[in-house]
């Protein structure tokens, strides 16, 4: 039987190595400019992004309207039915929590809403195996 510390180093190095390869991934990856965008999105150019404006874009790149809608209401924190610049550059702190608690629900098996060693294991064995299918198919290419 391995030892715990054992199990453990190994699973340090998988969730490292995860890590390390989703960073090098996204590191290729361009991000656009918020004030760019938000001045893109803004057609009428009145300095906020009104419901119809921040649907057009998003349109266009098929997103389902009800997803559309509780973005812009997340995003919309003083409510007024239109985003501010500051309102809109939170996009991102916005979806970082929504990733996390994904996450922890992905993780959290038997939803007692806490993560034990065994439901820690299984999700990074399950997202091993994603990302080993995820190279075969790079290679294939």
């Amino acid at each position: 039987m391995i030892s715990k510390t054992l199990k453990f180093s190994l699973l340090a190095v998988a969730l490292c190595s995860i890590s390390f390869v989703s960073a090098q991934e996204r590191k290729g990856k361009k991000r656009a400019n918020p004030e760019k965008l938000f001045q893109k999105l803004d057609t009428n150019a009145d300095g906020s992004l009104s419901l119809d404006e921040f649907k057009d874009k998003k349109q266009r790149e098929e997103i389902k309207a009800e997803v559309i809608d509780e973005r812009f209401k997340a995003l919309d924190q003083d409510t007024d039915g239109a985003l501010s610049l500051e309102e809109f550059k939170s996009r991102k702190e916005v979806t970082k929590k929504e990733r996390l608690q994904k996450r922890f629900a992905e993780m959290d098996a038997d939803g007692n809403g806490t993560i034990d060693m065994a439901e820690y294991e299984a999700f990074m064995e399950k997202a091993e195996k994603k990302h080993r299918g995820k190279k075969r198919k790079q290679r294939r290419r």
